[in-house]
């Protein structure tokens, strides 16, 4: 079991369910050293390292392999999971998987911050049922193990 930092689309408790095909205990979190900002002609964001900054987000405790396995076929092909420190409340920190772009990859990200306000006024209903069918089309199929 691992818990799962997210800083996007998956830190809204229903898309996270439509993708996963369940509700998973959460909680507010920061991860100190990281920023978000738009990917490049998606509506969604990309987190990447930035000195001094704190990227907020949501902390989903406990994720299964399985459910591992589903956000990383979610997930675009930029991003890499890594294990990184967040803060879950004043001075409690844990690990956690967090989708990262990788620092040679930073020209995929815009210098727009993401705005969830906006996504979700302009884009959640949509994307809630793309995330539905995603989650139906894996669950039928067996997936494949990452390399290495």
């Amino acid at each position: 079991m691992a818990h799962v930092f997210t800083y996007g689309t998956l830190e809204i408790p229903e898309v996270m369910e439509a993708v996963t095909g369940r509700a998973w205990a959460s909680a507010e979190a920061r991860a100190k050293g990281y920023a978000k900002f738009l990917l490049k002609g998606r509506i969604y964001p990309g987190m990447t390292a930035v000195q001094g900054a704190i990227c907020s987000g949501r902390i989903y405790y406990h994720i299964d392999q399985r459910t591992l396995d589903i956000l990383d076929a979610f997930e675009d092909e930029v991003y890499i999971r890594k294990r990184i420190e967040v803060e879950v409340a004043e001075d409690r920190f844990l690990q956690a998987y967090a989708y990262l772009i990788p620092p040679q990859d930073r020209e995929c990200l815009t210098s727009t911050p993401w705005k969830p306000d906006e996504f979700m006024t302009r884009h959640l209903v949509r994307y809630l049922e793309a995330c539905k069918i995603f989650h139906r089309d894996v669950s039928g199929r067996p997936l494949l193990q990452p390399e290495g």
